[in-house]
């Protein structure tokens, strides 16, 4: 019977705690400012080398790219969050408090003739753009600390209980969103 009853309260402490880092905010994406971006390459294919017009070393080429990339990129917003942009072949997750990650999740094929002189490969094209998020408010949530995180309240429930409640008020912050994807041909000097 003990045995049980330490289980249970291991598993009580478990759901508590787990629940610690889930200061979720609800946010609404308030568009782009201006017209500031970042491209990026993502899962390149293996290069095909063009060093002359002899034997054939210059054809035409179908690359398929990878499909596990990541990138990764800072948004101080304060808490677990909505990412505003849903782009197919990727997976985007917001992180909780200061970043996003954005993981290709399929591979393309792309026909790449790179000319003499040249290598190519096919990759996945990834950018992101200047956008700005309104913070709306935050779900409040339990837990076993009696100390919350910033933009949180802790208000005792009794015993071990105690419940963070959102008083940060609504906010707006900017910084770089996912914004595109496609594929297409990277080329290179050799």
């Amino acid at each position: 019977m003990k045995s049980i009853k330490i289980a249970l309260l291991f598993v009580l402490m478990a759901a508590y705690s787990g629940m610690a880092g889930a200061q979720t905010l609800n946010t609404q994406f308030w568009g782009w400012v201006g017209k500031n971006q970042h491209g990026y390459y993502l899962d390149g294919s293996s290069w095909h080398y063009c060093f002359s017009d002899k034997g054939g070393s210059c054809g035409s080429v179908a690359l398929s790219t990878g499909h596990s990339d990541c990138r990764t990129t800072g948004f101080n917003i304060g808490g677990k969050w909505a990412i505003p942009t849903r782009i197919g072949g990727m997976e985007i997750n917001a992180g909780v408090n200061h970043s996003w990650t954005a993981c290709n999740i399929r591979s393309e094929t792309v026909t790449c003739s790179p000319n003499k002189g040249y290598k190519g490969r096919a990759v996945i094209n990834f950018s992101e753009r200047w956008g700005k998020m309104r913070v709306l408010g935050g779900d409040n949530y339990l837990t076993l600390r009696s100390s919350c995180p910033a933009g949180w309240r802790s208000d005792w429930m009794g015993g071990p209980s105690w419940r963070c409640t959102y008083v940060g008020g609504a906010y707006t912050t900017e910084g770089y969103l996912p914004e595109w994807r496609g594929s297409s041909c990277q080329y290179d000097k050799i």
